[in-house]
């Protein structure tokens, strides 16, 4: 029998630790050669969009797809979890939530691994849908003394700062620019839906983690070219999409600043293969365009922990 999970059965079963613990051991074991990521495509219609991405965990005997439309500025995510011995279909989940979680796991995993300071601060560029769990998945894996977040409408800022300050517990403060979140943290995550850099490169100190994490398209920029300049390491989520979902490293290709084999894919460092951060000095830049691999991993804890608490609508598929 297969399980149909609806958005709000994932919200009340799945902590964000938890997809934290499954999001760095996907990258382990991806990082050896035991899982597979199918790359995302998109299908571009007059009305809207839609993108199909996937994967295989080989060490735990899945396969998955991710399917979403964008229509009218509105997105639906769902995921499909398949047994790779039989075939059959085993979760059908929505995956709006799950989504949410698996982004903000991926950031802190990047964030564990890049970066070594205690008592950081953190700057969160954007503060629409996928801030919050930005936030929150950070905490987890970091001290952080406290946050900095800059939007671009004063009040909406405003807004995010208090929310987060009682929901972490931890001062949040609107900042005034991005020019100044960026100069006063160690950490720095960019998750506004920007085409254009909100990033510039003489805003960076020494040792300082940037993770961009916005749109994934090459028409968007979310660093200026000498923010790539300066990175001394340039990690990515997935290589094989970096050339369409990456309009900063794309760009950063074509005129010569960076070659595609300078970059590291994060779930290398994770296995242990390839080194995080080498010193407290290193500029680094990772960029997470999200991957279907880490979807059909958060689909398998939402299938799991459903059948552990027998949540969800059994269907004969």
């Amino acid at each position: 029998m297969a399980i149909f999970l609806r958005d709000s059965e994932v919200s009340e079963s799945l902590t964000m630790n938890q997809m934290i613990e499954k999001i760095e051991s996907m990258q382990s074991h991806y990082g050896e050669g035991e899982a597979s990521n199918l790359p995302r495509r998109k299908i571009i219609a007059s009305g809207g969009m839609l993108a199909v991405m996937g994967g295989g965990l080989f060490y735990e005997g899945v396969l998955g797809v991710k399917t979403y439309t964008v229509v009218k500025g509105q997105y639906s995510f769902q995921v499909s979890l398949y047994d790779a011995e039989t075939g059959k279909l085993l979760c059908y989940t929505q995956a709006n939530r799950l989504g949410q979680l698996r982004t903000g796991a991926t950031t802190a995993v990047a964030s564990k691994y890049l970066t070594t300071k205690s008592n950081m601060t953190v700057g969160i560029i954007g503060t629409g849908y996928q801030a919050a769990t930005q936030l929150e998945a950070v905490s987890k894996v970091r001290d952080i003394a406290n946050i900095l977040a800059f939007s671009r409408t004063e009040s909406s800022r405003q807004q995010f700062a208090e929310n987060m300050s009682t929901s972490l517990q931890i001062p949040v403060t609107s900042a005034k620019s991005a020019e100044e979140t960026v100069k006063n943290s160690d950490l720095v995550i960019c998750i506004a839906a920007t085409m254009d850099p909100v990033i510039n490169g003489d805003w960076i100190s020494s040792g300082t983690t940037l993770v961009a994490a916005g749109p994934t398209t090459w028409r968007a920029n979310e660093v200026d070219t000498l923010t790539i300049k300066r990175a001394h390491k340039i990690v990515v989520d997935s290589i094989e999409q970096a050339p369409i979902e990456s309009g900063d490293l794309s760009s950063s290709v074509d005129q010569g600043i960076i070659q595609w084999s300078q970059l590291v894919e994060l779930r290398h460092i994770v296995s242990g293969n390839q080194s995080g951060r080498d010193n407290n000095d290193q500029i680094i830049y990772a960029k997470l365009m999200g991957t279907g691999v880490a979807d059909v991993a958060a689909a398998k804890l939402a299938y799991d922990t459903a059948k552990q608490l027998g949540i969800g609508t059994e269907m004969d598929w």
